[in-house]
């Protein structure tokens, strides 16, 4: 058994771990070495980046060294059998050429793994489970880059779960005098693990309790990166700062207690918004907000919004404050006022309800509610009041979800909500909804979006349902080459007046042609219907997209297939794709 290190290596293992340079001149050529080795050696050969107008005395040099550059190489990748014929040509009429044919032999393979871990780290089983995940598996191919990545990995994870004493006892690959197979020892000793101590900010603009509870560690606790990580994401996703650092390492003299100081620069306290915009479903849009986001040192925040247009305009304001973990959970006070104006109905609808926002896991917000309303609206030829009580819980999430354009994402959403003639509401009906998004890339310049939304009520007076609980369908994003909501079940006279089910679908390819537009063709069909009778539409187009500063324009023209006697329509939207 012979232990085989160099310097060369070394640096063959750098070459590796920055994933190599190519800067193949065409003056040298290699055979039978597959991608990998040829970047390997290209990236280590001197010879391959002399440019055609070096000397002959420095071109035969740089020939000569070229055996153990390529040895180094193969050697790195664990090909240590290999036979190399070479030529070089001085004499081409336009530049000098070498050429290196490579026989290569069986690759050595990692007979044995032996990763010792002494210390505290011992006792870790995550930390222990995590190491033989990553260690090199025995019988692949030698690599003495992934070996030194691994090692590298090996401290860094250490340091990030508190073991800031840790060190290398022992590091070797041992290569068989054969050229069969590989052993590789790691003996590393971690000492003890290093536990959080004091956490301190630097600006208490919030309750000393309520910025403390930003954090899922306390004192005496193991030290983890990790939760460092999570402690900044959610001090700065609170809207309260408008910077956050913390510093958390040990200090000489102080044990194996890891403080952790937090510098906090606190935003603008009131924020005001504005906007204006265009959609073909709602004409002329305006926008006005208002956001205080520190009534007082508790962390309450109050929020106003005016939506205006030429369809639907709106006045809400809401009035929060965080309930135990606040960023995982939020109480909401709102009210509000909403005018809707469609070619199949009219609304006013008064709105006053509490809701419980919460995170479930990593990616869901789970919102159970109230709401109090009163709507009087007009359908077809009934015109009514109705009142509502109306209990629900709302499940949704988003991944994925960027201003600009969207490469891999969803988007997921789930109510259910209902309300009872016994309990202070004047018709009884249960509702379910759900909506779902998926955005992939099958190629660099291509996407596919599917798109669907679904819904169903259960009640025995449909007639009593205000307008915003029945389901309408037909526009900018639900079917396109349809006007606004004009898709759903007739009265006598010909009126839309709304349906008990929903069921929507689109399926829609686009592909960018520069660096901000993209070209897309859609089909999107759907129906609103009662006892599953469903007619459904269908609408089918071409559009673009221009991805602007302020996030997608879609410019959509739809055709409706079931009336071939309609113009094609036009559709323009703005907004995220998720």
């Amino acid at each position: 058994m012979s232990i085989r290190s160099n310097f060369a290596r070394g640096i063959a293992l750098i070459s590796i771990a920055f994933g190599g340079v190519s800067n193949a001149s065409a003056a040298v050529t290699f055979s039978g070495l597959d991608e990998n080795l040829e970047k390997n050696a290209r990236a280590l050969m001197s010879l391959t980046s002399a440019p055609c107008d070096t000397s002959a005395w420095r071109i035969q040099k740089l020939y000569r060294d070229a055996d153990d550059q390529l040895r180094d190489a193969l050697e790195a990748l664990g090909h240590y059998r290999f036979s190399v014929e070479k030529s070089l040509s001085l004499d081409e009429p336009e530049c000098w050429a070498a050429v290196f044919d490579v026989s290569l032999g069986e690759p050595v393979r990692i007979r044995e793994v032996i990763v010792e871990i002494g210390g505290d780290a011992r006792a870790d089983s995550a930390f222990v489970q995590q190491v033989e995940s990553r260690q090199p598996a025995p019988g692949a191919v030698l690599n003495h880059g992934e070996y030194d990545r691994f090692k590298k990995w090996l401290l860094s994870q250490l340091g990030a779960r508190g073991y800031f004493d840790a060190q290398l006892d022992k590091s070797g690959v041992t290569v068989d005098e054969s050229l069969s197979f590989a052993d590789i020892e790691i003996s590393v000793e971690t000492g003890v693990r290093y536990t959080f101590g004091d956490l301190h900010f630097s600006d208490y603009i919030l309750t000393p309790e309520l910025l403390g509870s930003y954090a899922d560690f306390r004192k005496g606790d193991p030290f983890d990166s990790g939760a460092i990580s999570q402690l900044h994401e959610a001090l700065s996703g609170s809207g309260y700062f408008r910077s956050v650092s913390i510093r958390a390492e040990p200090l000489p003299g102080a044990g194996t207690e890891v403080p952790v100081n937090v510098t906090l620069t606190p935003s603008k306290r009131r924020m005001y918004s504005a906007g204006i915009g265009y959609a073909t479903d709602t004409g002329i849009q305006g926008r006005l907000g208002f956001t205080d986001r520190r009534r007082n040192d508790s962390g309450h925040q109050f929020d106003a919004r005016l939506y205006l247009s030429q369809v639907d305009s709106e006045l809400t304001g809401t009035y929060r404050w965080p309930r135990g973990s606040p960023d995982k959970e939020w109480v909401n006070v709102y009210g509000g006022f909403q005018r809707k104006r469609t070619d199949t109905s009219r609304s006013d609808k008064s709105t006053l309800g509490i809701r419980v926002a919460r995170n479930r896991g990593a990616n869901w917000l789970e919102t159970p509610y109230l709401d109090f309303t009163g709507e009087d609206f007009r359908v077809g030829e009934q015109i009514d009041t109705t009142r509502l009580i109306l209990p629900g819980i709302k499940w949704e999430s988003a991944a994925g979800r960027v201003l600009g354009r969207v490469e891999l994402g969803a988007r997921m959403s789930l109510d259910l909500r209902g309300a009872h003639d016994k309990l202070g509401s004047d018709v009884t009906f249960f509702q379910a909804t759900a909506a779902a998004k998926w955005i992939s890339s099958p190629g660099s310049r291509f996407r596919l979006l599917a798109r669907a939304d679904l819904g169903a009520t259960v009640t025995d007076a449909f007639d009593q349902l205000p307008a915003s609980v029945r389901f309408f369908t037909g526009g900018d994003n639900s079917v396109r080459g349809y006007g606004f909501e004009t898709i759903g079940p007739l009265d006598e006279a010909g009126n839309v007046i709304g349906a008990t089910n929903l069921a929507v679908f689109s399926l829609e390819t686009d592909r960018m042609v520069s660096a901000n537009w993209a070209v897309a063709a859609f089909v999107d069909t759907g129906s609103a219907f009662d006892d599953f009778d469903a007619d459904f539409k269908t609408g089918i187009g071409l559009g673009v997209r221009w991805y602007s500063p302020v996030g997608p324009i879609r410019v959509d023209v739809a055709h409706p297939l079931d009336d071939p006697g309609r113009d094609w329509r036009l559709h323009i939207t703005l907004g995220p794709d998720l």
